[in-house]
């Protein structure tokens, strides 16, 4: 499996070498890092397609790392499987994506599978052709939307409610999710979408967007981080804002 690499973050030489062996004989390219500031550098520098994440390290945390990880434009979709021997840490990182969590000692055959699901989404999702779920209220912007995506040769699928978005999101693994968020959340909760794609890290690891006026803004920031939140006055900023994303 070449090309599929692996970051091994712990400071127990022990279990690097376990976690090494275990995976290099699954086929795995591996990396490793001692501590959470030597796996942010190596996050960034060798693009591993998943991390394990050991939590209690010297220097920085698994956790702090993990943040770091998450806020930097070119790791933030990297998918993580958290190793831990205390059960309460899974809760410290429940709000962020793309996480999962496995308690110390582990099962070698669900570590393996739980990276080999991973890694398959990912690569699934590269070769698929460039996808967007569009979530929205009002026909005529969405439609609008829609038709500017087609134009820059993404295919382009619709929801009205939670329901279908996520539905078409775990049915697609879309590039990315662009969500309407509507002052009546009784009519669509991107929130609500958002949380249930938090559940399954292959999803979770997928952009999520949320598009509002201005005058909104205050209630996204209730939920969403402000990277995700897509602001305008008129449609043709908006557009213009969702063309710079697209083609990042």
């Amino acid at each position: 499996m070449p090309g599929k690499k692996i970051l091994v973050v712990d400071d127990d030489p022990a279990i690097v070498e376990i976690l090494t062996l275990i995976l290099r004989t699954a086929g795995f390219e591996i990396s490793s890092a001692r501590n959470g500031e030597e796996a942010v550098a190596k996050a960034k520098s060798g693009k591993p397609l998943v991390i394990i994440m050991d939590v209690m390290m010297p220097v920085m945390s698994g956790f702090e790392a993990m943040q770091k990880i998450r806020q930097d434009p070119g790791t933030k979709g990297i998918p993580a499987i958290v190793l831990s021997a205390k059960a309460g840490m899974k809760d410290f990182f429940a709000d962020m994506p793309g996480i999962k969590f496995m308690q110390k000692p582990f099962d070698r055959k669900i570590l393996v599978n739980h990276i080999e699901a991973l890694v398959g989404g990912i690569q699934e999702r590269a070769n698929q052709p460039k996808r967007v779920v569009l979530a929205g209220v009002e026909d005529l912007l969405v439609n609008k939307i829609r038709t500017f995506l087609r134009g820059l040769h993404f295919e382009v699928f619709t929801a009205l409610n939670e329901t279908n978005a996520v539905l078409l999101i775990k049915n697609l693994n879309p590039a990315m999710v662009l969500c309407q968020f509507w002052e009546d959340e009784n009519i669509l909760d991107p929130w609500k979408i958002a949380q249930e794609l938090l559940t399954r890290p292959v999803l979770a690891t997928i952009p999520f967007y949320v598009f509002c006026k201005e005058a909104l803004s205050l209630e996204a920031m209730k939920h969403f981080r402000t990277e995700q939140i897509i602001l305008y006055k008129e449609t043709s900023q908006l557009l213009l804002k969702v063309e710079g994303l697209v083609k990042k």
